[in-house]
């Protein structure tokens, strides 16, 4: 084997610009394949460290399942189940309702405990205080949005105590309207979410007024992320449909590994420049070295040995064209951080922008690399094929009339 590439060493050497121009053709092609999918890794790994600043991938967010017509709702018997899970730290249910104040203001009504807030950390007061958990008291918690509403159109603020008008079905599904009467405790900061928006109270409290069994929602809190796809799979085993921030990190994991795989292949076609070139300069090298190939089959050289002899060239102009791409991939990535990460991040602007900006655009990994380099010797050998099978297939008589 060691004589073999020797041997074509001392071949490729006899022709060193053709052998660079090949090398060189293959490894542009190599590099453009890595700065490509160096640009779609770099994008992914920035969406996905934005989501998991902004989300909290330990918790998961469950809703009522539908399946086939049928519901299945959230009883105090599934969300005791969900508790007993291994893994689980705790259970925030919630209940949902909507209200009407006197002047016909429109309120958003959420039962909730103390475990939400715990999940819900954007809920911080500004003003008051949080109502007692557990007690029957009409004290509530007034979003942002909410209270400068109520003291617009109600005249209402901290302390006061205003009536509400609650619609329920009631007998042969008649709508009726439920009177209650709440106190302002609490006024929150603003959480530039849909919790702006939004009135809170006590869940017990709420249950009672609504006359409901069941829960909306619920957050489940899982000890690690490790087990949040677990613990979701079991949920889902109850009937009921969970979500969690590890969804849309897969959704753009997919997204971007699709979007990569396209740009690779439209920038791969430059290979096949490159394996072109390859081709025709073993078919050259066959006539040329006919003469050659004659006197060694009259030697006693069998075809597999004029093959190899042929396809150890293609294996080292891969080798070599591999590690050129790799190293002018890595270069191209850093251009395209360069010179594409201002244009993308003035294109994209605002959160996307400011996050492109913080990091790089472009991520070469050892895989990529080696991918590149795999690329460039199957290319090879896969392109000097025919020209080694036809330099075996010679008829050795044909090629010593030659000398």
């Amino acid at each position: 084997m060691k004589e073999l590439f020797s041997l074509a060493c001392r071949q490729l050497g006899r022709k060193k610009l053709r052998v660079f121009l090949i090398v060189l053709g293959i490894a542009i092609g190599v590099a453009a394949v890595i700065g490509v999918t160096s640009l779609g890794e770099g994008i992914r790994v920035q969406a996905v460290d934005q989501i998991k600043a902004s989300h909290d991938l330990t918790t998961i967010e469950v809703s009522a399942g539908v399946e086939d017509g049928s519901v299945t709702l959230i009883t105090d018997s599934k969300l005791k189940a969900i508790e007993r899970e291994e893994h689980v730290l705790f259970v925030a249910p919630y209940v949902k309702d909507s209200y009407v104040a006197q002047n016909n203001t429109y309120l958003a009504v959420k039962g909730i405990t103390s475990e939400y807030r715990r999940v819900q950390s954007n809920l911080q007061l500004e003003i008051g205080d949080w109502f007692d958990e557990g007690k029957k008291s009409n004290e509530i918690v007034l979003g942002y949005d909410v209270a400068k509403r109520l003291a617009v159109v109600e005249d209402l603020g901290l302390g006061d105590e205003f009536t509400v008008k609650i619609r329920l079905y009631g007998e042969e599904s008649r709508l009726k309207d439920k009177p209650a009467v709440f106190k302002i405790a609490g006024i929150l900061k603003s959480a530039g979410d849909e919790h702006d928006n939004q009135v809170f109270i006590d869940i017990k409290h709420a249950k009672e007024l609504d006359e409901k069994d069941s829960y909306d929602g619920l957050f489940v809190k899982v000890d690690d992320p490790a087990f949040a796809a677990s613990v979701r799979d079991k949920i889902e085993g109850l009937g009921l449909t969970a979500h969690s921030a590890q969804d849309v990190i897969d959704e753009v994991n997919k997204l971007m590994v699709a979007i990569t795989l396209v740009l690779g292949f439209f920038s791969g076609i430059s290979l096949v420049v490159g394996a072109l070139m390859v081709v025709n300069t073993m078919i050259i090298s066959v006539y040329e070295r006919t003469k050659e190939i004659g006197l060694s089959k009259a030697l006693g050289a069998s075809d597999f040995d004029i093959m190899k002899m042929f396809l150890a060239e293609c294996v080292i102009i891969g080798v070599i064209g591999g590690i050129l791409g790799d190293l002018l991939g890595i270069g191209f990535s850093v251009l395209i951080d360069l010179v594409g990460k201002p244009f993308l991040v003035s294109a994209l602007g605002g959160e996307l922008g400011a996050g492109l900006q913080l990091g790089s655009i472009t991520v070469v990994t050892p895989g990529i690399l080696a991918a590149g380099f795999a690329i460039s010797v199957v290319l090879s050998i896969v392109s000097g094929l025919y020209p080694a099978r036809r330099a075996a297939r010679l008829n050795p008589l044909d090629a010593l009339r030659q000398i």
